[in-house]
């Protein structure tokens, strides 16, 4: 049963404290939430009002007009359509469209907890490809995030990768097989990414058989490069990228997957890797939901789905994700710098809101 959430439910919280002092000397004031309305169930609409927010553009979701096209503006994909190509998304090999086989890439039943829908990548014996979007015109920014599992001896291969134009060129995620943690490499040739090389994260390890909740950070103004995995950093890189992405055309790829069975010898040549809530997007600005009522302990997030951002407005689209109806959560809204209100607004998935606890000083992401 759906309940809806009362814009007089949540008042008046107070600016952020200024935090430590970031960079050349100034601090980011963490955005401040003063009221949330709407109907707080997965696929229900909700306003989110306060300051601090920025500005970005209209995302139009409401008639999905985005949806026609496979250049990213942003994008979210859950597969609960049951369809590859579809939400700007498109099976690609080589670069051309894909036709592949259900028991190539395809969408299965189930998933992560509350999920119906997931899409696999099947490990087949010298075949690459896997689902891409295409950008147009992106900047020198891209977050993405997605739930990704494999079963046990799954293959290596590239569970993500991110081409662009020389010398940006090929920026690739691997695991799987002898070693379940996150690897890297950038292929990058200019002066800001002397001495790359495949580099391995420090963990979390990707247990097999486990959804993970995976976070790609790329920003090409600071040269970071970074990955996190169930809310922990893998890893954070500052020698990976060209002083611009130089993102377009056939660009993201979720994967681009398992191209020999001599990708590692000690491992048979099978496997899958497994995907689901994929959310692409040109800054780090987004809201979120957890169950961690601070921003700094938040491991376990749900990304909401911007249909409309304004810097005293936001609407999103409830995911509510791996959370129940019922559930108790918080509410953060993480502006394009990285920084969230440090204490989360308490809500509830189909319930009502609590009130609004004055934050504390802002978290980086």
């Amino acid at each position: 049963m759906e309940s809806r959430i009362s814009r007089n439910a949540l008042r008046t919280a107070a600016l952020a404290v200024l935090g430590a002092v970031i960079g050349m000397g100034t601090a980011n004031a963490a955005p401040a939430v003063s009221g949330v309305s709407g109907t707080l169930s997965h696929g229900g609409s909700v306003t989110i009002s306060g300051s601090g927010f920025g500005t970005r553009s209209n995302y139009n979701n409401t008639s999905d007009s985005w949806q026609g096209g496979n250049f990213l503006n942003f994008r979210f994909k859950d597969f609960e359509d049951g369809q590859i190509n579809s939400h700007g998304f498109y099976a690609q090999k080589g670069d051309s469209n894909w036709s592949p086989s259900a028991s190539e890439l395809g969408i299965n039943n189930g998933g992560p907890t509350n999920s119906t829908k997931f899409m696999k990548r099947t490990y087949v014996t010298g075949e690459a490809g896997g689902l891409s979007a295409k950008v147009a015109g992106g900047g020198n920014q891209l977050y993405t995030t997605f739930k990704f599992m494999m079963p046990a001896n799954t293959q290596s291969g590239k569970f993500f990768r991110l081409y662009a134009d020389s010398p940006q060129s090929n920026i690739y995620l691997s695991t799987g097989c002898t070693n379940n943690m996150v690897r890297g490499y950038s292929e990058c040739t200019s002066g800001s990414c002397s001495g790359v090389a495949t580099e391995w994260g420090t963990g979390p390890t990707l247990t097999a058989n486990t959804w993970h909740r995976v976070e790609i950070w790329a920003d090409a103004t600071k040269n970071v490069f970074s990955v996190t995995v169930n809310g922990t950093q893998a890893w954070q890189k500052s020698n990976w990228l060209n002083s611009s992405l130089l993102m377009n055309g056939h660009t993201l790829d979720y994967p681009n997957m398992l191209d020999a069975s001599s990708r590692d010898a000690a491992c048979p040549a099978t496997g899958a890797y497994n995907y689901d809530d994929i959310y692409a997007d040109f800054t780090q600005a987004r809201v979120e939901l957890s169950d961690s009522s601070t921003w700094a302990a938040a491991k376990k997030k749900e990304v909401q789905i911007p249909t409309a951002w304004s810097a005293n407005s936001i609407t999103v689209r409830v995911n509510s994700g791996t959370f129940s109806s019922g559930q108790n959560v918080y509410l953060y809204v993480v502006d394009s710098t990285g920084v969230a209100n440090s204490q989360g607004i308490p809500v509830s998935i189909g319930g009502v809101a609590a009130p609004v606890k004055t934050p504390s000083a802002p978290v980086q992401n």
